[in-house]
């Protein structure tokens, strides 16, 4: 079982992508044209994608072998050739087959073990490569409008244990860029991409259901009654709904040499 079970194909459908700027900005830092990249946690394969686009070759890893499968589906459309699959979660990562220039997470790291997944993937990083952690703006409890954090409320009124509320000003007490300093990441930096997204009523209910506190499965009985009543809710706003996001990469290099 993983954290998102029964939430594949929700995930698929209508997690939103992070950009073209974001991934242009890791192609150029660190030649991806030529590299072999690592994505790891690949989820449906929102990175993968634009991964393979860029990159001579991609491994796509995530233990949820349905999100495999999504993420197979989006490369054929694509028509891309240079991705291969793997069943694994960062646990899994002492089990090496080569080397990498880029190893790049996507709205994945927070469920990894930190300084340990660190460690493991810079002995598997080429002299020169690097790390991306990539996320952006969870609306659901981050929101800066009005109408996600009616969202959210109306999933309280059905869900117990559901994470707060907070809006977007939250600090982190462990936060991302100074564990890769930490670790032994070299010219580590922090580079941030607005994004503009319009979401409809369809889009709003599956993104709901693609979070891990939010599965259809977490709801059970009761999910037709939620989607009923969260379409309600939606009806009383102007649709497109809007949200203004960031898309923040944060990056670090492994150092290429002893001395350097």
């Amino acid at each position: 079982m993983t954290a998102f079970e029964s939430a594949e194909d929700h995930y698929r459908a209508h997690r939103p992508g992070y950009g073209t700027a974001a991934f242009t900005s890791l192609e150029d830092r660190f030649a991806l044209a030529d590299g072999r990249v690592l994505d790891l946690g690949c989820g449906a394969g929102q990175l993968t994608v634009p991964l393979a686009e860029r990159a001579a070759a991609v491994v796509a890893m995530d233990p949820n072998e349905r999100m495999l499968d999504h993420a197979r589906d989006r490369v054929r459309e694509q028509g891309l050739e240079n991705v291969t699959f793997r069943v694994g979660s960062d646990a899994d990562l002492p089990d090496r087959d080569g080397t990498f220039r880029l190893a790049a997470m996507g709205r994945s790291f927070h469920w990894m073990r930190g300084r340990e997944t660190l460690d493991d993937l810079r002995d598997l990083l080429e002299p020169g490569g690097g790390v991306a952690l990539m996320t952006d703006e969870n609306w659901f409890t981050r929101g800066r409008r009005d109408w996600q954090e009616a969202v959210h409320d109306l999933a309280a009124e059905y869900l117990d244990d559901l994470p707060a509320f907070t809006g977007p000003d939250v600090e982190y007490d462990d936060p991302w860029d100074d564990m890769l300093e930490e670790r032994g990441y070299a010219a580590v930096e922090t580079r941030e991409f607005p994004l503009h997204r319009e979401w409809r009523a369809d889009e709003i209910v599956g993104y709901v259901f693609s979070l891990s506190t939010c599965t259809p499965d977490t709801f059970g009985d009761a999910k037709a009654a939620f989607e009923r009543d969260l379409r309600d809710l939606l009806t009383e706003y102007d649709q497109p709904l809007e949200q203004e996001t960031t898309v923040e990469v944060i990056t670090g290099r492994v150092r290429r040499s002893p001395e350097a």
